[in-house]
């Protein structure tokens, strides 16, 4: 997948989302029109960043994301929300600020007579003649850094509060387009480690040792909890450790682009999905629903739906990413590759186990009160189901063709 045919899947699902922000807003009483040059500003920068070849602007454009993001959070307007604006601005600025420190060690370490620019294309030629402690240990910062903005462990901890306590549409911009813009600085510095011949420790294993963690952590945590919100917010962690699994295996940037437009579209199902659940069901805690109050089946299965689209759904482009997945482990003999996808089938039936209970109250049609708001909701999921769908049935013809 070209990054052009990305981008444009990036702005459709955008365009959604800012559908569902402006017509259906309901975290609190802000007026959200206000706002919203604010988020188009936020998405215009996430984008530009997904194009931009120089590692120091780019790096400058998804330290801005951090501060937009931070004032976007805090729209729900309540004590919480303000609590992990305030983490997640501080978790991710001394993140980047240690990617901007290996930036910094890696610009001096390759330095030449010559003048050239910060990107992969002028700095690989001379990886071979600077194998320097300097530039092993900016390889290895940059990376590390990047990786609390991708949210993995051991900087992990705002991922869930935020995704949690958010807007959902904000939740969805935070979850599915901004991991691409992280993504696609990480790899530039997984090409130049992987040219790297002398180096002590590979920073692109210890990415798969801490996306690994990641997952597992999610795994652990999702078990323990019955928050609607928290459940996806780990679902979104979980595959956001998937993404530096995928990485370590080096794919083309073909590959990852398709890897990456799965997380945008499923994370924004996902997302969407959950918003129509926890308004229906009028609490965010599966213990706190009031069965006599009943539950529209259409809100509940279309949760159901996108849950089974971030894992075993056959037409899920992350499913058609598993079989990617493993085919990139054998063709590299990382037979462990295939512990991923039972992960993965853990996690989704750890999830369904407690969704399950929820059919067992009694259906009902949308309520009145959230009649209106809930119908456009569901009907941009539709829409993003179908999108989501056409994502999933062309990896498919690719891997077909041989392409994937």
């Amino acid at each position: 997948m070209s990054l052009l045919l990305l981008s444009l899947i990036g702005v459709i699902v955008f365009s959604l989302i800012m559908i569902l922000l402006l017509l259906t807003f309901a975290k609190s009483d802000e007026k959200i029109i206000r706002w919203s040059p604010l988020v188009v500003l936020l998405f215009v920068i996430i984008l530009s960043s997904w194009w931009v070849k120089d590692l120091s602007l780019q790096w400058v454009l998804i330290e801005a994301t951090t501060l937009f993001g931070a004032l976007l959070i805090s729209l729900s307007k309540t004590e919480k929300s303000l609590d992990v604006a305030w983490k997640f601005l501080i978790i991710n600025s001394f993140g980047l600020g240690i990617a901007f420190l290996g930036i910094i060690f890696l610009s001096f370490g390759t330095r030449e007579d010559v003048n050239s620019q910060l990107t992969l294309f002028s700095l690989l030629p001379r990886i071979p003649t600077h194998e320097t402690l300097m530039v092993e240990a900016g390889i290895w910062l940059a990376v590390f850094g990047y990786t609390s903005k991708l949210g993995l462990f051991p900087n992990h901890f705002w991922v869930s509060d935020t995704y949690a306590e958010s807007p959902s549409q904000i939740s969805s911009i935070l979850a599915a387009l901004l991991p691409v813009s992280v993504i696609l600085a990480i790899y530039p510095f997984v090409v130049m480690d992987t040219h790297f011949t002398s180096n002590h420790f590979s920073a692109k294993s210890g990415m798969l040792i801490l996306g690994l963690i990641t997952m597992m952590y999610s795994l652990w945590t999702v078990y323990q909890t019955d928050d609607l919100r928290r459940i996806t917010a780990l679902t979104a962690m979980f595959h956001s450790g998937g993404l530096a699994v995928f990485v370590y295996l080096y794919p083309d940037f073909e590959t990852i682009n398709y890897m990456l437009s799965a997380n945008i579209t499923v994370k924004t199902l996902l997302f969407s999905t959950m918003g129509i659940l926890r308004v229906d069901a009028g609490a965010r805690n599966f213990s706190e629903i009031n069965p006599e109050n009943g539950l529209c089946r259409k809100s509940l299965y279309l949760y159901i739906l996108s849950v089974a689209m971030a894992f075993v759904l056959p037409i899920s482009p992350f499913f058609i990413s598993d079989l990617i997945l493993i085919k990139l482990g054998m063709e590299g003999l990382h037979y462990w590759i295939i512990a991923v996808p039972i992960i993965n089938l853990i996690f989704f039936l750890v999830v369904i186990n407690k969704i399950i209970p929820l059919l067992k109250i009694k259906s009902r049609p949308l309520a009145e009160k959230n009649k209106k708001l809930l119908t456009t909701r569901i009907n941009i999921s539709y829409i993003l189901f179908f999108v989501t769908t056409l994502v999933g049935i062309f990896g498919m013809y690719k891997i077909i063709i041989g392409e994937l």
